[in-house]
């Protein structure tokens, strides 16, 4: 069986195994949303803080998610050492004690720190199948508009994580707010993350798949009623997180660009940094071009002996 035969199989089956994934309306009552057929949607909260995370059973590295309010996070140390003192000299419970320090308060900081804000008890409580974005490395930055205002912050991110031992990559939109400032007393010093979105797959598979990832987020639409139900009893504080589907459709466009527009640079730093992640090295036949995968340290095992390797190809 030729080189050349064995190739094209795996790219039919690679073809046909993306190909699969095709998108059906779902109907969630006050939202709907074109996710792909036979994954399952988890949703949570409700107004500002409402949640949804649509992930495919079979590969799980498959995601797309919104978090429309995390937190509170400590934005200082300090403030959480206040805290403990506090609760420890019989002060009324801080239900946010058990949230990580990020500090500095910026939105590549606190992807970094998800995984820590994931494995709470709050976040489990709230949602249990929660991404919890293991080992992330980020690739790149880039900075955005905050659809908040203020002192709110905002960046595109790509980035590496982990699951069960397998790598993923993804882009994910990300703003941060700090809502009260340190004062030396306690229950002050927190930030929150707002309209935390991301689409996910593994590393290999990511480039071909995340157009349709971004068209199942954009198809996001929730009904005006709830919205207006919504801006009633929250007033302004929110207005522009609760905006019916525009806002979803606008950070799709952003992480579509910010795909579109990447850095050779990145890309190569990307295939660095999952070798690292993975433990693994790359060899280069430079007359054939074919590139070669293997676990760290084989090279120089190779280079000590090389006659007795021979490659799969030259056995007919």
């Amino acid at each position: 069986m030729s080189k050349r035969f064995l190739i094209g199989i795996l790219i039919c089956l690679y073809t046909s195994s993306l190909s699969s994934i095709t998108l059906k309306r779902y109907d969630g009552a006050f939202f709907s949303i074109n996710m792909p057929k036979g994954w399952k949607i988890y949703t949570a909260g409700q107004c500002s803080d409402f949640t949804f995370l649509i992930r495919d059973p079979s590969k799980p590295l498959r995601q797309i998610f919104y978090f429309g309010e995390i937190g509170p996070v400590y934005i200082c140390e300090e403030q959480k050492q206040i805290d403990y003192q506090y609760m420890n000299m019989g002060g009324y419970p801080i239900a946010w004690y058990e949230m990580p320090v990020v500090n500095p308060l910026t939105p590549s900081n606190f992807l970094k720190n998800f995984h820590l804000i994931a494995s709470t008890e709050i976040a489990k409580t709230f949602m249990r199948e929660c991404p919890k974005l293991k080992n992330l490395q980020i690739i790149s930055t880039v900075l955005q508009k905050s659809p908040i205002g203020g002192d709110g912050s905002t960046e595109l991110i790509r980035a590496l994580f982990t699951r069960d031992g397998k790598l993923g990559e993804g882009l994910f939109l990300v703003t941060v707010v700090p809502v009260l400032p340190y004062t030396g007393g306690p229950g002050a010093g927190i930030g929150y993350g707002f309209m935390f979105m991301g689409i996910t797959a593994s590393k290999d598979e990511f480039p071909n798949i995340e157009k349709i990832l971004i068209k199942s987020l954009e198809s996001f639409t929730i009904s005006e009623d709830y919205v207006a139900n919504c801006m009633r009893q929250q007033q302004a504080t929110y207005e522009g997180i609760l905006r019916a589907g525009k806002t979803l459709s606008e950070a799709s466009d952003i992480i579509l660009e910010g795909w579109q527009n990447r850095n050779r640079s990145d890309d190569i730093l990307s295939e660095k940094r999952s070798d690292a992640i993975l433990g693994r090295e790359r060899l280069y036949n430079p007359e054939t071009g074919d590139v070669y995968e293997f676990e760290n340290g084989f090279y120089d095992k190779y280079n000590i002996d090389r006659n007795k390797y021979v490659t799969l190809w030259t056995l007919k």
